[in-house]
């Protein structure tokens, strides 16, 4: 009888042990507990260095897809963070995030636009005076260029000045090519 109560036991601690794993894009609240993973590989074709001109400085943003947790909620989710620099005219690092740790990241994606489609991604862009949302969605069939677009959310800041280095994100439109 005790062997039969500690194998149940077990069968009952192993089957709350395992993590549920479905899609991504799964509508609804999420639960606790879950991983949302990346199954049909959508992220996959944003992973890499892409780079691109922005008020003829040279913006340069690497994509990396990580297993993100969730805190709040207590779920994993399959994301892409961006670290990025920028370099002036002559080649010169004007900054850069390239360094920092994952969980640092100032660019987090947030879900497609479409989840049907799937044919642009957001992110959201935080740091220290700005907050924005950007927008990716490839410009070609073979997915080596890319539409960037810079939405603030934070149009009230009039004086920038203390917020340098931290104002850094290109605040427009440009075009990336993947390296």
């Amino acid at each position: 009888m005790k062997n039969i109560l500690f194998i149940l036991s077990f069968i009952c601690i192993s089957c709350k042990a395992q993590q549920q794993i479905i899609p991504l894009e799964t509508k609804g609240w999420p639960v606790e507990g879950t991983y949302y993973k990346d199954l049909d590989n959508d992220l996959t074709p944003y992973i890499g260095t892409w780079k691109g001109v922005f008020e003829n400085k040279t913006f340069i943003i690497t994509f990396s897809k990580i297993k993100y947790y969730e805190p709040y909620d207590k779920y994993y989710q399959d994301r892409i963070i961006g670290r990025y620099k920028m370099l002036d005219t002559n080649g010169t690092q004007l900054y850069s995030t390239v360094n920092l740790p994952e969980d640092k990241a100032k660019v987090k994606s947030l879900g497609f636009v479409n989840s049907t489609t799937k044919d642009k991604l957001r992110f959201y862009f935080s740091d220290l005076c700005r907050g924005g949302q950007i927008v990716l969605n490839f410009e070609n069939p073979q997915k080596t260029q890319i539409h960037y677009i810079y939405y603030s959310e934070q149009e009230l800041i009039t004086d920038e000045t203390g917020c340098s280095p931290y104002n850094e994100m290109p605040k427009g439109e440009m075009t990336l090519i993947k390296q």
